[in-house]
């Protein structure tokens, strides 16, 4: 083995255009969370195992047991809270951060260069719209579609309807719903699919909405009792034969069942 060392000294030094230069390669650092590091107080006061019996179970060195011991000793918690944070200096404040969280609650379809517009108009700050799309990531909020509700509707007011009606339903399966629904063509197609990367996703599909169906069903604690299928628009005058024709027919047959029951009840 010297031999060898030696023979490849000499090359290197006979061979004066080349340099070479001789590395020593390291492991990579491995971090432990501080989830694991929160085990190895209640390990060892708690279930009190040994220093060696912690590694074994843990499977981390000896040297991160007794550096997370004498935190928990010290600071009460499993990490030094005033060791220097790596990386480079966040640009944004908290209290750029409070800034961005309650404009986003005031108003949830803010794009992202009217946050920096706000950001640099009442803060002073100006970041780029990357920074803005991380830092968003970072206080876990996503852009989602948006759910709409009515502007007009009156929480008090709804409260209100719903204590009237339990007061006067007393009994759940006597309520009855009734809700439009209508169909055409273009009411079936997926505005989403599946293709290659590159590449467009086209579907063949009617540009026409056709005729419209109207759909009015009768919706009760047991489902759907009875439904209608009207061509074009639902007017007053064929939602109030709907009524006479199917639903009042039902309230009656369903409450002559229930007195004929009550009659066969001894």
């Amino acid at each position: 083995m010297c031999s060898r060392l030696a023979a490849i000294c000499q090359h290197v030094a006979a061979t004066p255009t080349f340099s070479y230069v001789l590395s020593v390669s390291r492991m990579p650092t491995c971090t432990v969370s501080r989830d694991l590091k929160a085990r190895i107080p209640a390990l060892f006061n708690q279930q009190g195992f040994n220093v060696n019996e912690i590694c074994g179970i843990l499977d981390i060195k000896k040297t991160i047991v007794y550096q997370t011991l004498s935190y928990a000793r010290a600071y009460g918690i499993p990490y030094n809270p005033h060791a220097h944070k790596p990386g480079r200096k966040r640009v944004l404040s908290p209290g750029d951060l409070k800034f961005i969280v309650a404009l986003l609650n005031h108003r949830h379809c803010l794009y992202l260069d009217e946050i920096q517009k706000q950001l640099c108009n009442e803060r002073g700050t100006s970041v780029s719209v990357t920074t803005l799309l991380s830092t968003l990531r970072r206080l876990h909020y996503s852009r989602k579609g948006v759910s709409s509700r009515a502007l007009e509707r009156d929480d008090l007011l709804r409260s209100a309807f719903m204590n009237r009606i339990a007061d006067e339903v007393t009994n759940p399966d006597m309520l009855m719903f009734i809700d439009e629904a209508a169909r055409n063509k273009r009411t079936s197609a997926r505005t989403r699919g599946w293709s290659l990367v590159g590449k467009q996703c086209i579907q063949r599909r009617p540009f026409g909405r056709g005729q419209r169906f109207s759909i009015l069903p009768i919706l009760t604690l047991d489902g759907i009792i009875t439904y209608d299928i009207i061509p074009g628009s639902v007017t007053s005058q064929r939602f109030l034969q709907f009524l006479r024709e199917l639903v009042v027919r039902i309230f009656i047959y369903l409450f002559a069942q229930n007195v004929y029951l009550t009659q066969r009840i001894p």
